[in-house]
């Protein structure tokens, strides 16, 4: 093109044109999601449907392109390569098919959005690819851009609108709106596309209008025709298997409800809480009660078993299909035997109740019951003969006894579950089972046999006798009869005494046996070990005659007669858990505890058993857990006593301390006010030198109070959303003066979100503030700068200042928030509270706090907070800010309670410069309550230290007069303590101004409550 003059040309669009590839689109979009929508139903030919939806998507997405291209009339010859052609088509149609498939599988919109977005921009652009003309094309790199975007965004969107339709029971205008949204946004990326599109040709080239200018319209209208056509019949196609399925889900709607309603069990449904929503009509007829009236009584209550039955229930609605055996109670109380099947009605993968199917078993169960019963009278009758009958089978086990009744089972010594499924060797010893199982197989080879056996004391004859049937054995029947009536009495007196004594032996308790006169019968080793007696002796022993000392665990001696055996004998009644102390020996104490048991031979009582065991060592074990106990107990005592006392230390120190300052502050505060008119300003500096050192008094003062507070839990912390923006501005205003004075630059540096709030109290947040900034200015040299920014991630913000002073030394960084401690090195005012304070608050309001130091560098301490919601905007209040105090409007009568001469003066100074203020003086309360009695002044101001009463029995008294109880009545004190300020609320104080008083403030109060 080089030396040849190129011009641009430009079309124009056939909108008829335009409008078909838009409806093709849209169509094409409808006909894909549509067909897709039975493929997500999980049902047969589901990879037909896939294609069937992949090749209605990429035959539109391709014909609407080709038609849109065809749309734009140019005046240059063109035509489209064929093979580029049929590559973008299946582009089309194979990345349909890939976004529907990831669609399919994983349900996920982005990824099938994506896919999809990238085969119509593959097709697109391909197909541009394929335009072949003497025309040279450019585009516009935004177009081309913004026709991508659009692409991938329409996409995405539109699948996941259609995702939003399929779990949403298929919505059909989601379902149309994502096709729309798809059909218009493959046309826009198109036009958008086509817009930033440049033909160019050389000048010598003869303009004439495209070859394909007579045919467009038609081609096109033919495209749009047979692709609409196909994707009609792809519609009929899905249309006609939707009413395949309408009608086969009817047809089994209809089974269903026969097998519902014909059931011949009761068949019902129940919800999640337990309630039946539907029953069919052999539920009504079997129970008695119409739907109505079960719909108020829960499914469990229904039966006998409630407990059983509601225990299955949830046990079907937790996911489980169950069966078990019950009794249904109809409407007229009659029962009903049924076995319940429960299994959990499953909707999309979440339980929704469950079914319950119960067959009537009532005729079975009494069959079942009859012969039952039947067997328990032959039971019964087999078991009251003196011998016993028994019977026996043969398997690969050996031989295996499977009836046992009589008299002589129990006799001699066995149950028939002892019995009953086991073998010889099973239950009789080795050598009886070896030879009894001679003649079992004597007998199952079909002979009678007849035996003596000696076994478990007991000599009994027995008889075999085999039941064949077909010449073969089934089963052998025995009869047993006792021969052993003459020997049995001694055999098992003897037996008796034997196991007595071994059981006597491996007791881990002592046990005696003595008679009236405490002669020793039997004792056991264990006994003599406990006593300390050799057990070849301990028969010898009396325990009436004994001069071993015994003791109460109290330390009181036993008397005779108290002694567990004793006291046995004498009331004949038994004596349990006796704790007695015996000395064995002169050093070695011995705790035991004593039963006593009477033994009784006929009617008459014949002497005592007596068991003991040691608990000398349990005993030592209370004894120091008691000990422990009780140190325990006064550590705490002392501990409260020691808080209590820190309380009051304080609050004496803190009422001392703000007495004077009162003065002080007061007087100087007036002539701060009235100095400026009357005083050089030599003489203002040092009165204002005197205002910051008692303010600084006053400030270590509280920050004492509030660290015991903080210590004792009875700091008041009220939590609520603050903007840290708007605290840190705050405190930058109120530290700025301080910051002047050492010629230092407060920065801010604040987060690119800077607008954040965290949940703090809102005055203590500014106080942890202040402190922070006061330290970095007191301890940074003059002319250096101090920082405040901020951090912020995910969940917290980090409030950080940063100084350019000493620095501090690493051994001591660990120790910088301890109370009082102090930076060794830093020659600087202060008591060594405030970080202590600092992190004593930051804990509370559920932060954190710490510090990175490098010594001659600098500091940088932080808190840290979580991250709060706004708080809820609230309405302006129409009072605004408080404003500097202007003087009372109107003639205001006060009477001030006081003792103290200095804070009258004081009062009467402050209230001087106004002539319409009538200030009048009590120094006790009894002549203050009669003084408000004869005037009924506007105002009344009470200290609360008095010398016959104290400021709350004057207000309590005042609140009790019905002419004097609406006077607003103000508390003067220089206690600080909270117990105080609330206990003033409650008995009716208006205010409590704490001293030293700050007289603005002050006379503001006296304002708004007198309303002058």
């Amino acid at each position: 093109m080089k030396g040849k003059k190129m011009i641009s040309i430009t079309g124009h669009y056939n909108e008829f044109t335009v409008f078909l590839a838009v409806i093709v689109g849209i169509l094409a979009s409808y006909t894909a999601l549509d067909i897709m929508s039975k493929m997500m139903k999980k049902q047969r030919n589901n990879y037909l449907w896939l294609t069937l939806s992949a090749a209605s998507m990429g035959i539109g997405v391709g014909a609407m392109h080709y038609i849109a291209m065809l749309a734009y009339y140019v005046p240059v010859s063109f035509h489209f390569n064929a093979v580029l052609s049929v590559i973008a088509l299946i582009i089309a149609i194979s990345g349909s098919l890939g976004a529907f498939w990831t669609f399919w599988k994983w349900g996920t919109s982005v990824w099938s959005g994506l896919i999809l977005g990238s085969s119509i921009l593959g097709t697109h652009y391909i197909a541009m690819a394929a335009i072949e003309t003497e025309a040279h094309i450019h585009y516009a790199v935004l177009s081309v851009l913004l026709s991508i975007i659009i692409a991938l965004v329409v996409a995405f969107y539109a699948m996941h609108l259609f995702f939003r339709s399929k779990s949403v029971k298929a919505n059909p205008f989601l379902k149309l709106v994502s096709s729309i949204l798809l059909g218009i946004g493959i046309s826009a990326m198109h036009f958008i596309s086509m817009y930033g599109m440049k033909l160019h040709i050389e000048h010598s080239v003869v303009r004439r209008w495209g070859q394909w200018l007579p045919y467009q319209a038609p081609f096109s209208n033919m495209i749009a025709s047979i692709t609409i056509t196909l994707l009609i019949v792809f519609l009929l196609v899905a249309a006609f298997k939707r009413q395949e399925e309408v009608r086969d889900s009817q047809l089994k709607e209809e089974y269903y409800q026969s097998l519902f309603n014909y059931n011949p069990n009761i068949v019902c449904a129940v919800d999640l809480y337990g309630n039946i929503q539907t029953i069919n009509p052999k539920g009504i007829e079997l129970t008695g009660y119409t739907l109505h009236q079960m719909e108020k009584i829960p499914f469990p209550y229904m039966f006998r078993e409630a407990e059983k039955a509601e225990e299955y229930m949830w046990k079907s609605l937790s996911g489980d299909s169950v069966y078990y055996e019950a009794t249904l109670i109809r409407k007229d109380n009659q029962p009903v035997y049924v076995e319940v099947t429960q299994m959990p009605i499953i909707v999309h993968g979440q339980i929704k109740g469950s079914y319950v199917i119960a067959k009537d078993v009532t005729d079975r169960k009494k069959a079942q019951q009859q012969l039952l019963d039947l067997q328990e009278d032959l039971k019964r009758t087999l078991s009251q003969q003196d011998g016993a009958i028994f019977k026996f089978v043969k398997n690969d086990e050996g031989y295996i006894h499977t009836m046992c009744e009589g008299k002589m089972i129990r006799e001699m010594g066995y149950e028939e579950i002892d019995v009953v499924g086991k073998t010889l060797e099973e239950f009789l010893p080795e050598s009886y089972a070896k030879e009894n199982k001679g003649y079992y197989e004597k007998a199952w080879a079909g002979e009678k046999v007849s035996y003596e056996v000696l076994l478990n004391d007991f000599a009994y004859y027995t008889k075999l006798i085999p039941h064949i049937y077909k010449g073969e054995v089934k089963e052998v029947i025995g009869s047993i009869v006792d021969v052993t009536d003459l020997h049995e009495a001694r055999e098992k007196l003897a037996k008796s005494e034997s196991m007595y004594r071994s059981v006597l032996s491996t007791m881990s308790e002592g046990v005696v046996f003595h008679d009236l006169e405490g002669n020793l019968i039997a004792a056991n080793a264990y006994a003599a070990k406990i006593l300390n007696v050799p057990y070849d002796q301990i028969l010898s022993v009396n325990p009436f005659g004994l001069d071993w000392e015994i003791i109460h665990p109290d330390g009181t001696p036993f008397a005779l007669e108290d002694i567990p055996s004793v006291r046995c004998l004498r009331t004949k009644e038994p004596v349990r858990n006796t704790v007695m102390g015996i000395y064995l020996n002169e050093k070695k104490l011995t705790w035991l505890s004593v039963n006593a048991e009477p033994l009784q031979e006929s009617k008459y009582y014949k002497g005592v058993v007596v068991t003991f065991y040691d608990i000398t060592k349990q005993q030592e074990q209370e004894q120091d857990l008691l000990h422990s106990n009780q140190q325990m107990i006064i550590a705490k005592e002392e501990a409260e006593k020691a808080n209590q006392a820190k309380s009051e230390f304080l609050s004496k120190v803190s009422h001392e301390l703000r007495t004077p300052l009162n003065s002080i502050l007061g007087y100087a505060q007036i002539l701060e006010e009235q100095g400026e008119k009357d005083l050089t300003e030599k003489q203002l500096n040092r009165i204002r030198k005197i205002l910051k050192a008692g303010n600084h008094l006053l400030y270590l003062i509280n920050e004492t109070l509030d660290l015991s507070k903080i210590e004792s839990g009875h700091l008041a912390i009220n939590l609520e959303p603050v903007s840290v923006k708007e605290a840190i501005e705050d405190a930058l205003k109120i530290m700025k003066p301080l910051a002047k004075d050492k010629h230092s630059i407060l920065y801010t540096r604040f987060h690119a979100y800077q607008e954040v709030f965290v949940e703090v109290d809102e005055l203590r947040f500014q106080q942890i503030l202040l402190n922070l900034l006061t330290n970095a200015i007191k301890y940074s040299p003059a002319y250096r700068d101090i920082t405040i920014y901020t951090e912020i991630t995910q969940h917290h913000v980090t409030i950080l200042i940063e100084d350019r002073g000493f620095g501090i030394p690493a051994s001591e960084l660990n120790r910088i928030f301890e109370p009082f401690y102090r930076v060794n090195r830093l020659e600087k005012d202060g008591t060594g509270i405030g970080l202590a304070l600092v992190k004593q608050l930051v804990v509370l309001m559920n932060g954190t706090c710490g510090v990175r130091s490098e010594e001659g560098k600098g500091s940088t301490f932080w808190v840290r907070f979580p991250l709060a919601h706004p708080p809820v905007p609230k309405r302006l209040s129409s009072e605004g800010e408080a404003e500097p105090f202007l003087g009372f409007s109107m003639p205001t009568s006060i009477v001030y309670i006081e003792d103290n001469d200095t804070n009258i003066e004081l009062m009467q100074s402050i209230l001087s410069p106004y002539k319409n203020v009538k200030l009048l003086v009590a120094k006790t309360g009894e002549n203050g309550i009669g003084l408000i009695r004869s005037i009924s002044p506007d105002m009344i101001l009470i200290d609360i230290d008095l010398p016959d009463m104290n400021g709350f029995e004057v207000c309590t008294q005042l609140q009790l007069e019905k002419e004097l109880k609406h006077i607003p009545r103000v508390a003067l004190s220089a206690s600080a303590m909270q117990s105080d300020i609330d206990q003033a609320f409650l008995v009716g104080f208006s205010e409590y101004v704490t001293k030293p008083i700050h007289i603005s403030t002050f006379l503001n109060v006296l304002k708004r409550l007198t309303k002058a």
